[in-house]
């Protein structure tokens, strides 16, 4: 277990533990949603949240992007506790969030969408940023561009995000995810709406995306969780109930009967 307390050198984190929680635990009054939840989440690996609604993924999703401050424990990203730090200085060290609902400006296009999430990162939105006109910043256009060509939109790089497909739309939040340059992306239930052709393609991408970013995802399909997780974390009533690779989790008796075995739940 990692006990580092200042900032360590990336590079010991290659293939190693890029987020580790310990006795993590939060509480609204006398609901305690994550309950002592203890977990690794290695560098480069494909990993899935599952559970029934009321388990506590979510809350966990929100700790880990600073939207709730832990009652107790730790949340290490790299070695350094970033519990109770704001959402945007997590979003800094490298965590970002993919939301189940799409959450863009539907009235810029698709390129404009993501070139704002770039130069976002690139300058923080200085106030003279907005005095000029974005076509003079080239830099955030390029890498929008290349953005967009990774999650395949370049195609529509010039329609407006409201007449994007639903399934393009989801895509296009991954897009902006992506333009944070993260080391960690949280995505919430992925494939969540999507037609049977659109879940494949997405499935697709997010194999793709995994190949150079690490992922944790809230699913529901268990099929999908099955297929394409590394690791698989079992939550029920705001505890860790199992973790292990698609086989353990699936000859886990605890898992058919508070999970698997009571069929699929939302």
């Amino acid at each position: 277990m990692t006990t580092t307390t200042t900032e360590p050198n990336p590079t010991e984190f290659e293939g190693g533990i890029v987020l580790e929680t310990n006795g993590l635990t939060k509480k609204f009054g006398a609901l305690t949603a994550v309950d002592d939840v203890s977990l690794e989440i290695e560098s480069g690996t494909i990993n899935s949240i599952i559970g029934p609604n009321g388990a506590g993924k979510t809350t966990l999703f929100n700790l880990f992007t600073g939207k709730h401050e832990p009652t107790s424990g730790s949340i290490k990203f790299r070695g350094v506790d970033i519990g109770g730090r704001k959402p945007h200085e997590i979003v800094a060290d490298g965590i970002v969030r993919s939301y189940q609902i799409t959450n863009f400006f539907s009235e810029l296009t698709t390129l404009e969408n993501v070139r704002l999430a770039t130069q976002a990162r690139q300058t923080g939105f200085r106030p003279t940023d907005f005095v000029r006109h974005h076509g003079s910043v080239q830099e955030p256009i390029d890498e929008a561009r290349r953005v967009l060509e990774r999650v395949h939109l370049g195609d529509v790089a010039q329609r407006r995000a409201a007449n994007l497909s639903y399934g393009q739309r989801r895509h296009l939040e991954i897009a902006i995810s992506l333009a944070a340059d993260p080391d960690l992306l949280l995505m919430d239930e992925p494939t969540a709406g999507m037609s049977p052709e659109e879940t494949r393609e997405t499935v697709e991408l997010i194999t793709e995306i995994a190949e150079d970013v690490t992922l944790v995802l809230i699913e529901h399909d268990m099929e999908i969780v099955m297929d394409i997780s590394d690791r698989i974390a079992v939550m029920n009533m705001g505890s860790l109930l199992a973790r292990g690779t698609p086989e353990e989790i699936q000859q886990d008796d605890r898992v058919q009967e508070a999970y698997l075995g009571g069929g699929d739940r939302d």
